[in-house]
């Protein structure tokens, strides 16, 4: 996997972010992964619990600016780390945060593939120095 795949599956979860439909961002997340969101002190394991955080943090618009990135990936694993900013309601929260991704076959009635979950997503408020 290359860094580009990396940046890439974060894009994608920006793009579902920015879309405001919280399904959306839920199905990027394996049906098991764990959610430590920013604006949340629950952990958030399943996709019941993690839709419902981001129907909260989606009734007003927001946008995710990727301040940095980091990767680290094997053929199955990927990590990508680094710091984002949230912007929502006129205020910018700066965040950092760490997804690791794993790939997985996916049942399919045409033919088997697979696609990159995240199975583990922390964010938290970046504290002050």
């Amino acid at each position: 996997m290359s860094d580009s795949i990396d940046s890439e599956l974060l894009q994608k979860w920006v793009n579902a972010i920015k879309s405001g439909d919280p399904k959306q961002v839920t199905d990027l997340y394996h049906e098991n992964a764990i959610l430590l969101g920013t604006f949340s002190n629950k952990e958030r394991i399943g996709h019941t619990l993690i839709l419902e955080y981001f129907e909260n943090l989606l009734k007003s618009p927001v946008e995710v600016e990727i301040v940095s990135e980091h990767f680290s990936t094997s053929e199955t694993l990927s990590v990508n780390s680094g710091l984002y900013n949230f912007v929502t309601e006129g205020k910018t929260i700066n965040a950092r945060f760490s997804f690791v991704y794993a790939l997985f076959n996916v049942k399919s009635e045409k033919y088997p593939q697979v696609e990159w979950k995240i199975i583990s997503h922390h964010s938290s408020v970046m504290p002050e120095t």
